[in-house]
């Protein structure tokens, strides 16, 4: 919202310790929720916990401090606001309204219930952590996260992994094949439905502004704000300029009237208000009370609505399937380009079929193989039943795995052929480097941590460590990474880095690369990521998509390199498919501050001492412990020259530092940019050559530049003291400047 929000009164925080005691069984407390739920003007108090939670409050700009208070304790998560949305509607809707003093003891009543609620579902997971670290003084233990009774409280209070305007642009894109079947039997086109969705949320902020500024601040009416989460249809119809009819058509699809939901009888049955979040009142007026959940189920909600027509179930499901496929390939085009995307790769052998890649991104020599599933985590799952869990997730990830794998070894053969679906034969490089995503359709709780319990996986030197996703993630993956370059690199470090870090969301680790940068050196066994890591993301996020004002790019690596030497030469490289330059731009991306100011200082250093004096100048980083370097060489030598002598050098110091990789640059003395580069990427050996032109070059341990030793001498030839001004004018002692 535009504004400034008043935030009612957070509440009792949660209770995240679950202690020794046992709490009270699971449906007692359900019971006592849903009498609570039920109370005269219940509605009232949650409709300010709507406001409290569902509400983001700023002035003038977002930023990670209003989204903070969405982390904060005390606050409902989607979850157990739907649960309180759906006993709700259980009974019919008293909207008597009560004194403040009620409200909060509504309010308070309902913390209560709803920490106790939290230690229930989590005892299984602490009674597991104290089991195995019993055990552990045994021998080694199973991670308790391969049980589906740990697993059902972060699967019910993980966090989301949709934004609100991702369900809502991407409901279009998912059922465009289907708008006939929409039209013809619910009397209304998706965009429709996305207008109206998008009214209810504008006409609700304007109606909390108002009902807000007209609170007394020492006396406010706390029963008041209901009639803000309020509207008819005709409301509707003028705020998006729809006809009333369409707009009733569309409410009609994603309401409710109360009693209703009379099966949901335990936490784990089916809620009706997931599936229809807005509640019709009998005089025509409309409640909604969670816009999120309005958004969520158009993306959701039509699919069944269409496999209940069995006349059409067949082709519901395959639109289903055939919009993951689209949506994903449409957005790694948006970062690679069109010719290097490509769908429903055939690969025939011989005499026949051996398989089939979704989607399939070549670049350089780096292959992205992209297997896309619809399957959601069943009612049984959530209940914790293991089997259940185990086959979902078979269903969903494991299948699509080993179908890439498949893929990814065919990838390095020769003997078999890769058609796309226009018929196009593939010519396959030589790949050093093969990613397999896992890619659902679907908000699948807990993706992350079910993934490191469960999948099974292979990896070698070329084929890496999988990532498995949902459509979000890489929708946000391809806005926030939009060249090849930066995408590939964190797939890279992600994949690097898949059994040391932890988190219960994709979107916090790739928050944390984006500020902090994914690296960990190899004394790090583990890295846990919270959540709240997201904050910066969820921001950027917001702004390119809802057009609020703020930050639209996370201060971090993609701001790090802005206006030096290092971030142009990154610009002139993150878009080209030359195996060497992606090495490189791995290797410059993966750089510390400390190093970069390394770097963009040799840059500058040697291009002004060969100005000074017209002669070659280098200077040499090495880069972890040896494995890989960069040579830089400003000089006014032909062209043939330069590189032949760059190219000597810089095969010199990748035997003598032992190295795998080693890059080299001929730089502008101009502008200290790059006027070529050489590579060279094979593996060290012996060599009784090198061992004689290496004697006497200087090893330096450590992170940083190896340099020559420059003259005593300035360029007319007089002698320089070591603690006298520099010769070419930099201010600084000589000692501190070009004496190096």
């Amino acid at each position: 919202m535009k504004a400034s929000i008043p935030m009612f009164a957070q509440g009792a925080p949660k209770d995240t310790h679950m202690g020794l005691c046992t709490p009270r069984a699971e449906l007692d407390i359900f019971q006592d929720l849903a009498e609570l739920c039920i109370r005269p003007g219940f509605v009232h108090a949650l409709a300010w916990m709507s406001l409290r939670d569902n509400y983001v409050a700023f002035e003038n700009e977002l930023d990670g401090n209003a989204l903070a208070s969405s982390y904060a304790p005390g606050r409902t998560v989607r979850t157990e606001f739907s649960t309180l949305l759906g006993l709700l509607i259980r009974q019919p809707i008293d909207t008597s309204e009560p004194g403040a003093l009620e409200v909060q003891a509504l309010f308070d009543r309902t913390a209560e219930l709803l920490a106790e609620l939290h230690k229930r579902l989590g005892q299984p997971m602490w009674e597991a952590v104290i089991n195995s670290a019993k055990t552990r003084r045994e021998g080694p233990s199973s991670s308790p996260f391969t049980r589906a009774d740990v697993l059902r409280e972060p699967i019910f209070y993980g966090g989301d992994s949709a934004y609100s305007f991702q369900y809502r642009e991407m409901a279009i894109d998912r059922y465009a094949a289907d708008e006939a079947w929409l039209l013809a039997h619910k009397r209304f086109a998706m965009k429709d439905a996305q207008f109206v969705a998008k009214g209810i949320s504008d006409l609700q902020s304007k109606k909390i502004r108002g009902a807000l500024s007209g609170l007394d601040p020492n006396s406010p009416s706390f029963t008041a704000l209901l009639s803000a989460f309020m509207f008819t249809a005709e409301e509707i119809a003028s705020q998006v300029d729809l006809p009333a009819d369409t707009v009733r058509a569309v409410l009609a699809a994603l309401s409710v009237y109360a009693p209703a939901n009379a099966d949901f009888t335990s936490l784990s049955a089916f809620n009706l208000a997931a599936a229809c979040p807005i509640i019709a009142q009998p005089e025509g007026a409309y409640i909604a009370l969670n816009v999120y959940a309005i958004l969520e189920s158009l993306y959701d909600s039509p699919f069944y609505w269409m496999v209940a027509d069995k006349a059409y179930r067949a082709k519901a499901s395959a639109h289903r399937g055939s919009f993951t496929e689209r949506f994903v390939a449409k957005r790694l085009r948006a970062s690679f380009g069109s010719d290097n995307v490509h769908c429903n790769v055939n690969i025939d052998g011989r005499r026949d079929r051996l398989s089939e890649i979704d989607v399939l991104v070549l670049f350089g020599d780096r292959a992205v193989i992209v297997q896309c599933k619809s399957k959601k985590m069943t009612l049984e799952s959530r209940k914790g039943n293991d089997q259940a869990l185990r086959d979902d997730f078979r269903k969903a990830v494991q299948d699509a795995y080993d179908q890439g794998l498949l893929c990814a070894k065919s990838l390095v053969r020769s003997d078999l052929e890769f058609v796309n679906e226009n018929r196009t034969r593939l010519s396959i490089p030589d790949l050093t480097e093969i990613y397999i995503i896992c890619a659902v359709s679907d908000h699948y709780p807990v993706l992350t941590v079910q993934a490191r319990s469960f999948l099974n996986y292979e990896q070698d030197n070329i084929i890496q460590a999988p990532l498995v996703a949902d459509v979000f993630l890489i929708d946000v993956l391809t806005e926030m990474l939009a060249s090849p370059l930066r995408f590939l690199s964190y797939i890279n470090r992600r994949t690097r880095y898949a059994e040391r870090v932890h988190g219960t969301n994709e979107l916090a680790i790739l928050g944390y690369h984006l500020s902090q940068n994914l690296w960990f050196d190899d004394r790090t066994n583990l890295a846990m990521i919270a959540d709240e890591c997201s904050m910066q993301l969820d921001t950027a996020m917001t702004v390119r998509r809802e057009g609020v004002p703020g930050s639209a790019t996370p201060d971090g690596v993609l701001t790090k390199l802005n206006g030096t030497i290092v971030g142009r030469i990154v610009e002139k490289i993150e878009h080209e498919a030359d195996p060497d330059l992606i090495d490189l731009g791995f290797l410059l991306l993966d750089l510390d501050g400390a190093t970069i100011d390394q770097l963009e200082h040799g840059l500058k250093d040697v291009a002004r001492r060969t100005r000074l004096d017209g002669q070659r100048h280098d200077f040499t980083l090495v880069f972890e412990t040896g494995s890989s370097g960069l040579t830089v060489h400003c000089s006014n030598a032909p062209p043939r020259d330069a590189v032949e002598v760059l190219a000597d050098h810089c095969r010199r110091r990748k035997y003598l530092h032992e190295a795998g990789q080693w890059f080299g640059f001929v730089i502008r003395e101009a502008d200290s940019l790059p006027k070529f580069s050489i590579a060279l990427r094979f593996p060290w050996r012996q060599d009784a050559e090198l061992d004689v032109l290496t004697q006497g070059m200087a090893l330096r341990d450590g992170r940083g530049p190896s340099k020559p030793m420059s003259s005593r001498r300035a360029p007319d030839g007089t002698k320089i003291g070591r603690n006298e001004p520099c010769y070419c004018g930099s201010g600084r002692k000589f000692k501190k400047c070009c004496l190096v």
